[in-house]
């Protein structure tokens, strides 16, 4: 792509890519937006480069996990240095900052994976064993069956887990740790350095990646988040499976969280104003349809649907 770029349109592309690691910080002011939109309306060569950011945002929408779009926006809203990082990663994948082939392993893993789920799809799968694995919005999985075991390898995403009749052990692995199923029924949620796990039926043994010995015996209705080195305090279980129908049921949530969760399922960017932010939600919204159940909330709380671009919409006080 790079040999056919004018010297004005690696500029403009350079420039586009700076501007979207800064709207991805969860601090930008209302003036910044301003000089953005100032920037893309100030010629041709401004709006053909935002629209090479939004169709790079349209490619990412089928890789799950660290490259993905979201997580690139994710990571721009965390800190100076992953914007960098992001600014980077985004001048790589324009074709003006350097070569595709630093992409390559990260992504390749997850593009390589047994199952996969693009943003917004949720999938079943009945294993060999007849176990019942469904991969949530934007996962990645291996399965690694042998004479001595059944492997789970969690990529990036999340995944409910019913495990079939069969002597070898169960388990699932993040990069935080390792889970063994007890004959159960559970769910696991890979988020940022992170694992959680949800138990519904029966109990699952999680153990630490730094600290295998340190154990904790997870039962039916209690849920544990963990890193790779400390376990955190176990809760009653939360939203359970609902998201493997399709559903997000919540009660008395805050307005953050639903976008949050929402925003998982959906293409692009959702923003929340701070004013509205906790304003508390219940109710089941379809994730299938994230658009629509945003119409649904605009419909039953003092709320409107901004829109900055096809990819980015704000839900601001009405």
């Amino acid at each position: 792509m790079s040999h056919t770029l004018t010297p004005e349109q690696r500029q403009a592309l350079k420039m586009a890519a700076q501007w979207f690691a800064l709207l991805c910080d969860e601090n930008v002011t209302e003036h910044q937006r301003q000089q953005w939109q100032a920037w893309h309306q100030q010629n041709e060569d401004h709006r053909w480069a935002w629209q090479r950011v939004e169709a790079l945002q349209s490619q990412l929408q089928g890789v799950p996990g660290k490259f993905s779009y979201r997580t690139l926006d994710q990571a721009g809203r965390q800190s100076t240095l992953d914007r960098r990082t992001l600014l980077k990663s985004l001048l790589l994948l324009l074709g003006v900052g350097g070569s595709w082939l630093g992409f390559q392993s990260p992504l390749g893993r997850e593009l390589r994976a047994d199952y996969r789920t693009a943003t917004g799809e949720i999938k079943p799968i009945v294993l060999s064993d007849g176990s019942q694995l469904v991969l949530n919005t934007a996962s990645a999985v291996d399965v690694r069956y042998s004479a001595e075991k059944r492997l789970i390898l969690l990529h990036s995403g999340e995944i409910s887990l019913i495990t079939g009749r069969d002597d070898r052990p169960f388990w699932v692995e993040s990069r935080q740790g390792a889970m063994r199923a007890l004959g159960t029924h559970f769910l696991v949620r890979e988020n940022d350095d992170q694992t959680q796990l949800t138990v519904l039926e029966h109990a699952v043994e999680a153990q630490l990646a730094q600290f295998p010995q340190e154990k904790r015996r997870v039962n039916a209705g209690e849920q544990i988040s963990f890193s790779a080195v400390a376990f955190g305090q176990q809760q009653a279980a939360g939203n359970g499976d609902s998201w493997t129908r399709g559903v997000l049921s919540v009660s008395q949530w805050r307005l953050d969280q639903v976008l949050a969760e929402l925003a998982r399922y959906r293409h692009g960017r959702l923003d929340c104003d701070p004013a509205i932010a906790g304003l508390r939600v219940s109710g089941s919204f379809p994730l299938r349809e994230p658009d629509r159940a945003l119409l649904l909330l605009s419909q039953t709380l003092p709320i409107r649907l901004q829109s900055f671009t096809r990819y980015w919409l704000k839900v601001v006080p009405a």
